[in-house]
């Protein structure tokens, strides 16, 4: 009986990740021009990452990728026969498109290649899910985008990569959408062919998500563009998106904890997690403060959870000022593991860290962000029902 049920899990599972797909693949990308691309992304519920999908090349076959806010260039294996294509060509080592890459990451070598003297265009690409590195070859591909009656194409820069690198990420996915500030990123890429200003607009949600390279104005409208509250991204030679937390406060009390801390936004870590040593300060004074909530044993991988039907605590981090504050509350904060307990879902992160705050997916569900690269500023609000997106 044990493995007939175990069976049935698997086939009902089985079900609706292809009903999600159906729906996602019948969400057609929608466009009039590059400046509208709009990738609908949808959440992969046992790894808590995010899932688009693009066309590359005449293949016939979308290729699905998880979505790196951070990763540096879009990858995939190309060896899958997934988005496999005869207009694929392979980039030189001497060319301007490897210059790019190089100075995207600074992890570029040439290497003599097998298909005969000249040289490809290796770099090291990352699945951040993990954290492991492999080494790829940077390729070039056009991107189909637009509707049936709409269509359009853009050359795209990206690296084939052995298939070991997919461990640990969604289900189906192939590779991973690379966001990041790099050269070579997705959104560079097609800034550099428009010459705007580059733009990235993302709305996660488990069903109805969205990632563009408009404006938050042009995906949600007006109304939503003028909600937002603005925050200065940090610079520097990372890729990621950084900005900074003054204070961080539970149910208005502000920790003794020494700020500014540097906050990286993900979205491929599930859960946001704090530096050891604020973790622990962090946790105490949570428990402290849900006096309503009864504390139970934790669940792994959560380090503290409550047994209650009450709300619990909010958390808010003032960002470059106290009077500019981002709450975490409710459904962004505590997550239900069935049995009336729900755990806190911010996670200690241990003690060697490049930033002592990564906000994670569920920390950004729900919130409309804003990367205005041109002027170094992150937006976030939360989208209202009234909000309708480009899908």
């Amino acid at each position: 009986m044990a493995a007939a049920s175990s069976s049935s899990s698997s086939l009902f599972y089985l079900f609706v990740l292809s009903f999600l797909s159906a729906l996602i693949i019948s969400k057609s990308q929608i466009s009039d021009s590059l400046n509208g691309l709009v990738f609908p992304v949808f959440k992969d519920l046992p790894t808590g990452q995010y899932v688009a999908q693009i066309r590359l090349g005449n293949s016939h076959q979308p290729v699905k990728l998880v979505v790196d806010l951070a990763g540096s260039i879009l990858w995939f294996d190309c060896s899958s026969g997934h988005g496999s294509s005869s207009s694929r060509s392979l980039i030189s080592g001497s060319s301007s498109g490897c210059l790019k890459a190089k100075a995207g990451n600074g992890k570029v070598s040439s290497s003599s290649s097998s298909r005969g003297d000249a040289k490809d265009c290796e770099l090291l690409v990352k699945n951040g899910a993990v954290g492991i590195t492999a080494r790829g070859e940077l390729f070039s591909d056009v991107m189909s985008f637009g509707s049936v009656t709409s269509p359009g194409t853009v050359d795209l820069l990206f690296a084939c990569a052995p298939p070991w690198l997919l461990r640990g990420l969604a289900s189906g996915a192939r590779g991973v959408m690379g966001l990041g500030r790099a050269q070579i990123s997705l959104p560079s890429q097609l800034a550099a062919v428009t010459n705007d200003r580059r733009r990235l607009t993302i709305y996660l949600s488990p069903l109805d998500g969205v990632v563009s390279t408009s404006s938050v104005e042009e995906v949600f409208g007006v109304d939503a563009s003028r909600s937002l509250v603005y925050t200065p991204l940090l610079t520097g030679s990372s890729g990621d998106y950084v900005i900074n937390v003054k204070s961080i406060r539970v149910n208005g009390e502000k920790l003794s904890v020494d700020g500014p801390l540097a906050a990286e936004l993900s979205t491929v870590v599930p859960y946001t997690m704090l530096e050891s040593s604020i973790y622990t300060v962090f946790v105490e004074a949570y428990a402290k403060a849900a006096t309503e909530a009864t504390p139970v044993a934790p669940v792994a991988p959560f380090g503290l959870c409550f047994k209650s039907e009450v709300e619990l605590p909010a958390v808010d981090l003032a960002l470059q000022s106290e009077m500019v504050r981002w709450r975490i509350q409710g459904k962004n904060l505590m997550v239900d593991v069935g049995g009336g307990v729900r755990c806190l879902g911010i996670l200690d992160g241990g003690s060697i860290r490049v930033n002592p705050i990564v906000m994670g997916g569920l920390q950004l569900e729900g919130l409309i962000l804003d990367f205005d690269l041109g002027n170094s500023m992150m937006g976030f609000g939360q989208r209202t029902h009234s909000d309708t997106a480009s899908l």
